[in-house]
């Protein structure tokens, strides 16, 4: 089985791009739902349009600016949930101006997956970086053409790369979005 890192087609005109995930008493979760875990928000997630883009058009599938948070409609969340029943959880959110029912793909599994050797290069925080980064040291700083090693997936179907920013799909997910037309995800194999 093949695996892709699905991420967000910014180059897509005309699009939306969204911004500050708060909760319903307006305290920020921009860190909440890329730690993967299980998360309790007051009331549906809120998302505002940036101030540094036109406000543009809803996608199927889109990643708030900043974070590597994915935000989906509905039909989206149904098709990630029957293919990927245990890997994501699915937050009510709503987007300001618009009535729709959004979700916020909130990426449980993670697996400690990435095969630096196949990758094109990769560089890690160390030591060095501990007073400003303590909790970063052993993540990477840089992963370049990413390769991850398969038997390390176990049967995930959607999960973050531990240490790196990647949210990865399984091939039948990718096909899913394809066929499905998702307006929004663009895949590269890893």
């Amino acid at each position: 089985m093949q695996f892709f890192d699905m991420d967000d087609d910014v180059y897509i005109k005309g699009r939306w791009h969204l911004v500050r995930p708060t909760d319903k008493n307006g305290a920020d979760l921009s860190g909440l739902f890329s730690r993967g875990e299980r998360t309790r928000v007051a009331g549906p997630v809120r998302l505002t349009h940036s101030d540094a883009a036109e406000r543009g058009s809803p996608l199927d599938y889109s990643v708030i600016s900043g974070t590597t948070v994915p935000l989906v409609r509905a039909g989206v969340a149904k098709l990630l949930e029957r293919l990927a029943p245990n890997d994501v959880e699915y937050v009510p959110a709503i987007v300001e101006g618009f009535s729709e029912q959004f979700y916020i793909a909130n990426v449980l599994t993670t697996r400690r997956c990435i095969d630096e050797g196949a990758s094109a290069y990769t560089e890690k925080f160390t030591e060095a970086d501990a007073d400003l980064f303590p909790e970063k040291v052993g993540q990477y700083t840089i992963v370049n053409k990413l390769r991850i090693d398969k038997s390390k997936v176990g049967g995930a179907k959607v999960f973050r790369t531990w240490g790196w920013v990647a949210i990865i799909v399984s091939e039948d997910i990718k096909d899913a979005f394809e066929a499905a037309h998702v307006k929004g995800a663009k895949f590269v194999e890893v």
